[in-house]
């Protein structure tokens, strides 16, 4: 996701070639689309919405009358704050101070993705700590953005997200950063397609100094790292080869992974999840049960606190298997009932990655997409979906609430899983596009509305107990 990330629609192995090519094309289709993919364009208006309901209202309070004046005190000795870490420091701008430093809360605790570089920050930084009194947010730091040219950053860019990090710490939240997408200047070999940006920055020396700076920067505020995104698909991951192989990623984890521990040992660093295709296809995706396999057997493990998940719930409850027969026979998109395969199914693929791996499992991105109740531009309901999201169509609002519920119950009653955030609370506001064309489809995952109205899943998020 800038959205919901890469997770595409699958075909087990076992398929005729007339299926696999269909299938096939819409794992491409999905893999451009917004909620699939960190690519350019997902990248959001910078627009300030309005929207007029949930605002925490002040409450009135009393005049306090002025104090008494008091007889100054002795002066007493102060420690100096402690040095910025040279690492974290940013030409141009003041050093971040990060105002309430701590690590990640214990046990197992969730929270929701925000598109964070629009709009209000303190205003949906209140929504996601106040009202939905939520542990974690997750960002993601697209890195072109933040260094567009080789040793020039972008001041703003930077400026703003020291606002949100420090407005988030404030109000308690938690922050998982995904950083990706390096810029061009880092890389030799070309994208596939001109609007991919994948990783890895193939000039190492700058892979460690930006993630580097991030952990240094912001260290005590953001309290877990996603190093990269879905490397086991192209658009996320060229190299010279052209081959997709998880040992070329541990390979950049060995690099950049040790100075970030070196800097905060306190910080969760999750490898980067995999997009649960389904689908094994040289040099453009590979099944994530095999590539985990390969990633295991690369000593991946050694650098990873946490294994990042990603789950499109597609039409399917979070609680449902993908080989036990269930069926939904109302159902317009058949993939998981037609095709069963694990990718469809989001207890059957976080039990896998557990297999694997035997660690922890951090779900960086989840949630179900559904048309009902939203709007065009014009006012005009949303009646289709976009292209590669047809599932959409067969989810209620109703289910989408129930089934985030479900699975959020799920993941502590698995004992393994450290954090969940959910997609998404607010890109259907800040995407500016209508959810049914092109790059719309995060808007589909958004628990409000266009008007800014609650969808049940907010409310039951709102209502939860803790």
């Amino acid at each position: 996701m800038n959205h919901f990330n890469r997770v595409f629609a699958s075909s087990p192995t076992m398929l005729s070639l007339t299926k696999r090519i269909f299938i096939g094309s819409l794992v491409l289709a999905f893999a451009l689309s917004a909620c699939g993919s960190d690519t350019a364009p997902e990248q959001p208006t910078k627009a300030v919405v309005q929207v007029t309901i949930f605002a925490p209202q002040p409450t009135a309070m009393p005049p306090v009358a002025p104090p008494a004046p008091q007889q100054p005190s002795p002066a007493q000795p102060t420690s100096p704050a402690p040095a910025m870490d040279p690492r974290g420091r940013v030409a141009g701008i003041p050093d971040f101070v990060c105002p309430n430093p701590r690590p990640a809360p214990e046990g197992f605790n969730f929270g929701i993705q925000s598109n964070w570089s629009v709009g209000d920050i303190g205003y949906w930084n209140s929504i996601m700590a106040e009202q939905l009194k939520l542990t974690w947010t997750r960002a993601k730091v697209n890195w072109y953005e933040f260094e567009p040219e080789r040793g020039k950053p972008n001041l703003t860019q930077f400026q703003l997200f020291d606002a949100f990090v420090a407005d988030a710490n404030k109000k308690g939240l938690h922050i998982v950063a995904t950083i990706t997408q390096p810029p061009q200047w880092t890389r030799v070999t070309p994208p596939k397609q001109p609007h991919h940006r994948p990783s890895p920055p193939e000039d190492i020396n700058e892979g460690i100094r930006f993630f580097g700076l991030i952990a240094a920067r912001y260290k005590g505020c953001i309290q877990a790292i996603e190093v990269l995104n879905e490397t086991n698909l192209d658009r996320e991951w060229t190299v010279a080869s052209g081959e997709l192989k998880a040992s070329d990623y541990v390979s950049f984890l060995r690099s950049v992974v040790p100075v970030m521990r070196q800097i905060d040992p306190a910080l969760i660093i999750i490898m980067a999840a995999p997009s649960p295709t389904g689908l094994n296809m040289p040099g453009v995706a590979q099944d994530d049960f095999l590539y985990l396999e390969d990633f295991v057997r690369a000593g991946g493990l050694d650098y990873v606190d946490c294994i990042g998940v990603h789950l499109n719930g597609y039409n399917m409850p979070p609680d449902k298997r993908w080989d036990e027969g269930y069926n939904d026979p109302t159902a317009r998109f058949r993939g998981p009932f037609d095709n069963p395969h694990h990718s469809w199914s989001l207890l059957s693929t976080i039990e896998g990655y557990r297999q694997r791996t035997n660690k922890p499992m951090c779900v960086t991105e989840f949630g179900w997409a559904t048309i009902e109740n939203l709007k065009r531009a014009d006012g005009t309901p949303v009646q289709n979906a976009p292209p590669g999201f047809d599932f959409a169509l067969d989810n209620t609002e109703e289910e989408q609430a129930a089934w985030i519920m479900r699975s959020l119950d799920i993941f502590r009653e698995l004992g393994y899983v450290r954090l969940a955030t959910i997609f998404n609370l607010d890109y259907i506001q800040k995407i500016g596009k209508n959810p049914d064309e092109p790059g719309g489809d995060p808007g589909l995952y958004s628990i409000i509305r266009q008007d800014g109205s609650p969808r049940p899943a907010f409310e039951r998020l709102r209502d939860r107990a803790r």
